[in-house]
């Protein structure tokens, strides 16, 4: 109740509500915004989906809109309608600190999928509410991340209707690239009640995914090294594998906000 308390307090502070007003000062923990890190490695030779980012003028929450989606203002939803028309249905919709990919872990269907514009709203509202119940004080919103819908290569569905697809980590620290781990470690994967039975070997399936051939090493270690040539610091980088058979950069956060299994590496840096 406190936290969405200060949420409510911050909309209400924030004089500018033109959301075509653009507001670049970052806090160091800012870095992990799509604001800070998308500008400076766009137009890397690395695939990346089609994305669109539409500032929202501030550090807003918007929690009025989490039961009353209506009350979302117009004109950043009709910035958000264009730019899903203009990349095409399915969309991956997120903001710029938050994918909303695990917000639909515990519900009975995965949300980042949006098929049609009828869907945006409700998608919206569960962005905002996710925003707000992360961490101690909630996220701001600062940007809604407009996304092409990767088809990844998937083994198996898992939690309530996530797919499971072939996706790495890899982390760097000024321009080096330290490891990389598959994203999807077996002791992460679970299967909620009313979401069916696991699939028959499932285990076996996601080792087939976790394996990391040497090309794909290769290939994603020149990607992870031409992000570390733009971004100073420690990050990680993850990727995914479409159907297609190209590999896509899909996020980036600071590495010390990142989940990093157990390696030397790891161990390394956090006895600095």
């Amino acid at each position: 109740m406190f936290k969405w308390f200060i949420w409510y307090l911050i909309d209400f502070l924030e004089e500018d509500d033109d959301p075509r007003t653009v507001h670049r000062e970052f806090l160091p923990d800012d870095k992990n915004s799509m604001l800070f890190w998308w500008p400076k490695i766009k137009d890397l030779n690395i695939p990346k989906p089609q994305t669109v980012i539409i500032e929202t003028g501030g550090t807003k929450s918007f929690i009025d809109c989490v039961n009353s989606p209506s009350k979302f203002p117009r004109i950043l939803l009709n910035r958000i309608k264009k730019a899903a028309h203009d990349i095409g249905y399915p969309i991956f919709l997120r903001t710029d600190q938050l994918s909303g990919k695990y917000g639909g872990i515990m519900q009975q269907s995965w949300p980042p999928l949006i098929g049609f514009e009828e869907d945006l709203l409700s998608h919206i509202a569960m962005l905002i509410e996710e925003s707000a119940m992360a961490g101690i004080l909630g996220l701001p919103i600062r940007a809604f991340i407009v996304r092409e819908f990767l088809k990844l290569e998937t083994g198996f569905i898992a939690f309530s209707g996530m797919p499971i697809a072939r996706e790495r980590r890899y982390f760097i620290n000024n321009g080096q690239v330290l490891c990389h781990h598959p994203y999807w470690p077996e002791e992460a994967i679970e299967f909620l009640r009313g979401s069916g039975k696991p699939p028959a070997n499932w285990q076996q399936k996601l080792k087939d995914l976790n394996k990391e051939s040497d090309d794909e090493i290769c290939l994603l270690t020149s990607y992870a090294r031409r992000v570390g040539m733009v971004l100073d610091g420690y990050w990680s980088v993850d990727f995914a594998h479409a159907e297609s058979g190209t590999w896509y950069l899909i996020d980036m956060a600071v590495g010390y906000d990142s989940w990093h299994p157990e390696c030397d590496f790891k161990k390394e840096l956090l006895e600095k």
